[in-house]
């Protein structure tokens, strides 16, 4: 479940009818009086009614379908979840200390924080606590769960706190949270273990085998070519950051101070020896005094890198780095923007600006002016060159038209999801994607409101296209493709992508999909390079990754991850990283050239770094 996972609006749809179902007459606040007497099914009607499942007679309004598609896959993870937390938590011959670590991202690092995805349903109760909302007798199961957690945390009132922070689900203010009695109902159910959910959820059959497919995906990077965002920017001589005059990509970040290297060489440091086995390049383009969370994005031009996470403060739950700090001249140094925001960065491809999630105004997209003025030390996105961007919901992305590089308009692309806020154990796998035959993207037309960037973008259009089965979708930089994996019976199945047909009118554009190609390899969201050549995606190794059990000893207590790339022209599926065991290679995308970014985290080291490999360029250069 993900950061906003349970969010639920109240129930007034059929509150008659709950009301007869559990002996009651009160508002929804009230429902869970009598759930204990209520049948099986009546209890599996309400509490499906309550998470936005598809019944026979329809839907509720309940806003967690809007993150994620409430199917019986879903719902096992979340009670899977749930009772495997819930059985910890019991266990009284565990310490209170270990009890609690199990909740963090890393057990082992008492600063990693809780991660609400090892917590299933119970992160949507979690902001109840013991307060004076729940009623022993009308919430007894909420009562205890209230007191359990109570005890576990006793005399460590800022740590309990951090705990309800990082579990509350919803996170964002403008969606309505469980009351106790919802969230009664929905966990006795749970606790009975789902009863009458296959009589009740009737799907179709997910699908189960993936054949790759590249012959269409050939031919659509020669079509755009000449058109792509990766194009437009090295027309119009956008600056790339880190790299010299003579415009060869492969140059880049060969800066020097004195005699020393700005940007390290990673396969020549002890903690990079091992990484490239294709001879390709890897640069160390900052080692972080801070740690992160969720997704790491970058501009086009590679100057800044946006975190969530970084140097917190009591209102700054973010950072953007500008890197271009290393290339002072009287030597390097480093320049952190902080900003009141949560997760989810994302920069448009023309360079114009950036969006950031869980901020004042949810969903924001701010002008690129910001960053680059020198006195810009904090941003509250209440700025002038802020503005808000309503109903773009979690983990998108932005496309963008290739048209005026200025100001045109831009696609921003969501789906259901799977969230990824890793820890640092061998623990650590591939999201288990849940999207189901009602999965759909959401693609969100935003047009500038002037002349320029600066007086910000509005939402003018909502359009959702069907994505059975297929989920954590992202968007190609000229939004012509959708990229999603594929959510089958016992795991993912790699990667649909999908073509993005669209035509603008008086009223509005007008899309449509048509699938392209498939992509048969593990990982986790993925990301398109702007030459639209190339799809990267990182991967948590297991045993099936090794060519023998000697050869996967070393990793097996501290787990990897490494970056994959598929190449659209020769068909070839790449692991361009090789990390060492305990080393995470993670949320891997592209800067307009080619280079590809990702951060790496430590779990010796417990340090974390961005990186830049030039894999993608090195492929292109040997297959043009």
């Amino acid at each position: 479940m993900h950061r906003h996972a349970l969010a639920l609006s109240s129930l007034l749809i059929g509150a008659t009818a709950l009301a007869s179902v559990i002996g009651c007459s009160a508002p929804s606040d009230e429902i869970g009086t009598d759930t204990a007497a209520a049948t099986e099914e009546e209890s599996a009607r309400l509490a499906l009614r309550m998470l936005g499942a598809k019944l026979p007679e329809g839907r509720s309004d309940a806003t967690c379908q809007s993150c994620h598609d409430i199917n019986k896959m879903t719902i096992r993870k979340w009670a899977g979840d749930y009772k495997t937390t819930m059985a910890v938590l019991k266990d009284e011959s565990k310490s209170k200390a270990d009890r609690i670590a199990f909740m963090r991202r890393d057990p082992s690092d008492p600063k990693s924080g809780f991660a609400p995805s090892k917590m299933g349903i119970l992160t949507a109760g979690a902001h109840l606590g013991a307060s004076s909302l729940v009623n022993k007798d009308r919430h007894p199961m909420t009562f205890a769960q209230g007191q359990l957690l109570g005890s576990l945390f006793e005399g460590q009132a800022e740590e309990y706190a951090k705990f309800r922070a990082d579990a509350l689900m919803p996170i964002e203010p403008n969606f309505d949270r469980l009351s106790a009695s919802e969230y009664e109902a929905i966990v006795t159910w749970v606790d009975k273990g789902l009863p009458q959910i296959e009589a009740l959820l009737v799907e179709e059959a997910r699908p189960t085998t993936c054949t790759d497919d590249f012959a269409q995906l050939k031919g659509h990077v020669r079509d755009v070519q000449a058109t792509s965002w990766a194009a437009v920017n090295r027309d119009l001589r956008m600056p790339m950051f880190g790299c010299d005059a003579s415009g060869t990509p492969l140059q880049c970040f060969t800066s020097k101070f004195g005699a020393n290297d700005i940007f390290p060489d990673a396969t020549k440091l002890d903690f990079g020896k091992g990484w490239s086995r294709n001879g390709d390049g890897f640069r160390v383009l900052r080692q972080l005094d801070y740690t992160t969370f969720f997704w790491m994005r970058s501009s086009a031009d590679g100057r800044f890198v946006a975190n969530g996470g970084g140097p917190r403060t009591d209102s700054t739950r973010a950072v953007i780095a500008d890197l271009g700090a290393a290339l002072a001249p009287a030597g390097p140094a480093t320049r952190d923007i902080l900003a009141s925001a949560s997760y989810d960065p994302d920069f448009f491809p023309g360079g114009q600006g950036f969006m950031f999630q869980g901020t004042s105004k949810s969903g924001a997209f701010c002008s690129m002016s910001l960053l680059r003025n020198p006195a810009t030390t904090k941003i509250s996105f209440d700025e002038p060159e802020c503005t808000k961007l309503d109903s773009v919901g979690l983990y998108q992305t932005v496309g963008q038209v290739a048209g005026d590089n200025a100001i045109s308009d831009i696609f921003v692309v969501n789906s259901k999801f799977a969230s990824d806020n890793p820890g640092l154990t061998a623990s650590d796998k591939d999201l288990s994607l849940t999207a189901g035959p009602e999965a759909a993207a959401n693609i969100h037309v935003a047009v500038a409101k002037g002349n320029d960037a600066d007086q910000g973008y509005q939402v003018m259009q909502n359009t959702t296209l069907p994505t059975s089965f297929r989920g954590d979708t992202m968007m190609a930089r000229s939004g012509l493709l959708l990229g999603s994996r594929v959510a089958g019976e016992t795991g993912a199945l790699g990667y649909a992508i999908d073509k993005v047909t669209y035509q603008k009118s008086d009223a509005g554009y007008k899309f449509s999909l048509k699938s392209l190609g498939r992509i048969c390899m593990p990982g986790n969201k993925a990301n398109f390079s702007f030459d639209e050549r190339f799809l990267v995606t990182h991967h948590y190794l297991t045993r099936e990754d090794f060519a023998s059990d000697a050869e996967f000893a070393p990793y097996k207590a501290k787990g990897p991850a490494d970056i994959y790339l598929a190449d659209f022209v020769t068909g070839k599926k790449m692991r361009i990283t090789r990390m060492a065991p305990g080393q995470f290679s993670l949320f891997p995308h592209f800067r307009s050239d080619g280079w590809i970014y990702f951060l790496v985290r430590d779990a010796t080291t417990k340090k974390e770094s961005i990186i830049a490999t030039d894999a993608a360029l090195r492929a292109t250069k040997e297959s043009p």
